[in-house]
């Protein structure tokens, strides 16, 4: 199962697929990263209700949570994201969350991103995608760093998702207060 398929036609395929007995799926490919967590709205949540395990690619968002992009090499037009862009997530916005993963735990921009990713429990596993040696090794140390509570709240706090709609207007719903207002 890859997306981009909607939640519910990937749903409607695992009922489709029990309904007929066929070999189960066992994993979605996704994108999931600090920069891009959209995933947890639905995806997630509906691959733990089938039974899959999520497999992320993009951990670091093409690089840009590498720590080696600047607000400045952003304007260079042999910069990868100069041309087509296949991550539309706001660069300049989060170039404040980069500078904000440099003094944790002492570690690379790149650590810190795979070890919060990591540490998510819905994930199974992670495609990382270096072009270098050192890349790769660097990549690899994140599976021995263990960010603390506060590193994670931090960064979950700094990359939430905004609430979408019904979600807000259930919740302004079941809220005892507004309740209260409103009579």
């Amino acid at each position: 199962m890859h997306k981009p398929a909607p939640d519910w036609k990937a749903a409607a395929a695992l009922e489709l697929r029990k309904a007929h007995g066929w070999a189960p799926f066992t994993h979605g490919q996704m994108n999931y990263s600090l920069v891009c967590r959209d995933v947890e709205r639905d995806v997630i949540p509906m691959m733990r209700r089938y039974g899959l395990g999520p497999t992320v690619w993009s951990p670091l968002a093409s690089g840009f949570l590498s720590g080696k992009y600047t607000r400045e090499s952003l304007k260079d037009p042999d910069n990868r994201y100069s041309g087509f862009d296949l991550l539309p997530f706001n660069k300049k916005q989060r170039f404040a969350l980069v500078e904000q993963m440099r003094p944790i735990a002492k570690r690379s921009v790149a650590q810190v991103a795979l070890a919060w990713r990591l540490s998510k429990k819905a994930v199974t596993s992670i495609i990382l995608g270096a072009t270098k040696l050192h890349q790769l090794e660097d990549n690899l140390g994140a599976v021995r760093l263990k960010l603390t509570p506060e590193d994670m709240a931090a960064l979950d706090e700094a990359t939430t998702l905004p609430k979408v709609y019904p979600t807000w207007f259930i919740e302004q719903l079941v809220d005892g207060e507004l309740q209260k207002a409103l009579g």
